[in-house]
C-alpha cells in the first residue's frame, strides 16, 4: 500500500493521504504543499514532482527545504464568529505582533446583505470618491458588476452624498448586445430612474476612423494572429466611448465596476509586467477621474448579493469571442483567486500598500491620441507610439482604420 510522509521545517512529521495513480504534484496540491519548497523522494530516489506517478507499493518522502512554517496557510489559527444557517463566511487574516490569525464571520442572508452594503458604503465614504452635487457617468455593461453598483446605490443612497448619475452602455459587438445583459442594463437603469445612453456601433466606427463597422473589424481581429489583443482593444474602446459621452455632458467623473479581485488581478499584472498603473480606487487620467466604488467587494460577494436581492438582474450569457482575454489575463486572475484563499483579506493589505507606493513613484507622463482623442500613459522602458495610443496604432498598422493625417 502506497505511503507518503511530509517532513516540515519546524520539526514535525505528517502522514499524507495518498492514492496510487496520483502524480506527486497532485498529492502536494491536495495537501496545500507548494512543489517549489520541497524535495521529493520515491523509494529513496529524488523525482520530478510534475511527472512522477505513485505506484501501489511506493514510499514517498517529502522534505521541506525552506525554513518557514507552512501551517500558517495549510492549517491557520482560526477564530470563527458563528451564525445561524450561514450562506457566506468572510475571512480576513490579521497579523497581530507577528502572530497570524484567520478571523471568520458567518453570515445568514440578511447579515450578508448588510455586510456587503456596509463594505460598499465605507469604501466609498472613506476614500472620498463621491462628493455632493457630483455629475457621474457609470459604465453600464449589464454584467453583474455594473448592475450590482446600481443596486447598491439604490439601497444605500441615504448613506451617501447626493449626486447625479448617467448610465452609458456601449453597443456594437454581439457580446455587448447579448439580450440578457442588455436587458439587465435597461432594467437596472429604469429601477434607478437615471438617464440611460446607448452608444451605437456607428459612433465607434467614426471615432476610431474604422474602414468597416466595429463588429466586422473585430471579427477580423479575432480571426487573425493578433487575437490576443481583442480584450485590450474592446476595453479601450469602451473607456473612450464612455469618456466622449461624459465630456459632451460636462461630466468629469467615471465609474467603472471593477471589484476587488479585478483590481488584485490588475496588481498581479502590474507586478509581472512593470507597466505603469495609476492609483486606486481613484485614478485621474486626462480630464477625468476614474473611480472604482466596488473595490472592497469581491465578485463572489457581488454575485451572491444580486442572487439574494435581484436574481432577475443576475443573468449573464456565456463568454463570447470578444470578451475572452488572453492566457496571461487568465493566469493573473487565477493567481489572484489563489491569493485570496491563501491570505484572506489580502486586498486590504495590497490596496493600502499600493497607496503608499504611489507617494514615491515617479509621476506618470500622459499623452493624447491624435486619432481617438483618448489620454494614455507613456510607459517606461518600452517604445511608445508618437501621439497615438497603442490601439489606434494597431488598427492603423493592420489596415483596419484610415491613416491619421
Amino acid at each position: 500500500m502506497a505511503q507518503a510522509v511530509f517532513f516540515d521545517k519546524v520539526g514535525e512529521t505528517e502522514k499524507l493521504d495518498v492514492r496510487p495513480g496520483q502524480t506527486v504534484k497532485a498529492l502536494l496540491r491536495a495537501h496545500g504543499i507548494p512543489a517549489n519548497c520541497v524535495i521529493t523522494r520515491v523509494n529513496k530516489k529524488i523525482v520530478a514532482e510534475e511527472f512522477a506517478t505513485i505506484a501501489p507499493e511506493d514510499y514517498v518522502e517529502i522534505q521541506q527545504i525552506r525554513h518557514y512554517d507552512l501551517k500558517v496557510c495549510r492549517r491557520p489559527e482560526r477564530r470563527v464568529f458563528g451564525g445561524v444557517n450561514p450562506i457566506y463566511a468572510k475571512e480576513v487574516l490579521v497579523d497581530e505582533a507577528g502572530r497570524t490569525t484567520n478571523y471568520a464571520e458567518q453570515f445568514d442572508s440578511e447579515g450578508f446583505v448588510r455586510y456587503v452594503e456596509t463594505a460598499f458604503v465605507e469604501g466609498v465614504t472613506n476614500s472620498g470618491m463621491f462628493q455632493a452635487e457630483d455629475k457621474i457617468a457609470v459604465g453600464l455593461s449589464g454584467g453583474r458588476d455594473s448592475v450590482s453598483f446600481l443596486k447598491l446605490m439604490e439601497r444605500t443612497a441615504d448613506r451617501l452624498p447626493k449626486f447625479k448619475m448617467t448610465a452609458v452602455t456601449v453597443s456594437g459587438l454581439p457580446d455587448w448586445d447579448e439580450p440578457e445583459t442588455f436587458a439587465a442594463a435597461r432594467h437596472a437603469s429604469e429601477l434607478q430612474g437615471i438617464n440611460w445612453i446607448v452608444v451605437p456601433g456607428e459612433k465607434i466606427q467614426s471615432t476610431f476612423r474604422l474602414k468597416k463597422s466595429y463588429a466586422l473589424t473585430m471579427n477580423e481581429v479575432v480571426a487573425g494572429d493578433n487575437n490576443a489583443l481583442t480584450m485590450v482593444i474592446s476595453h479601450h474602446v469602451l473607456r473612450r466611448m464612455i469618456e466622449i459621452e461624459a465630456e459632451e455632458r460636462g461630466i468629469g467623473k467615471i465609474v467603472l465596476g471593477l471589484n476587488s479581485d479585478d483590481l488584485v488581478a490588475t496588481l498581479v499584472t502590474w507586478f509581472t509586467s512593470g507597466f505603469r498603473l495609476g492609483p486606486l480606487p481613484i485614478r485621474p487620467i486626462g480630464k477625468f477621474n476614474y473611480v472604482f466604488p466596488l473595490y472592497r467587494v469581491t465578485k463572489k460577494e457581488l454575485t451572491l448579493y444580486l442572487e439574494l436581492l435581484a436574481p432577475e438582474l443576475n443573468q449573464q450569457g456565456p463568454p463570447g469571442r470578444f470578451t475572452s482575454g488572453p492566457g496571461e489575463r487568465s493566469m493573473c486572475y487565477a493567481v489572484a483567486d489563489h491569493l485570496y484563499d491563501l491570505w484572506p483579506g489580502i486586498d486590504y493589505y495590497l490596496f493600502d500598500a499600493f497607496k503608499t507606493m504611489q507617494t514615491y513613484m515617479k509621476p506618470p507622463v500622459e499623452a493624447s491620441c491624435g486619432v481617438c482623442g483618448g489620454t494614455y500613459l507613456l510607459i517606461e522602458n518600452v517604445e511608445n507610439p508618437h501621439e497615438k495610443c497603442d490601439v489606434c496604432t494597431f488598427l492603423e498598422s493592420g489596415g483596419y482604420s484610415e491613416p491619421a493625417h
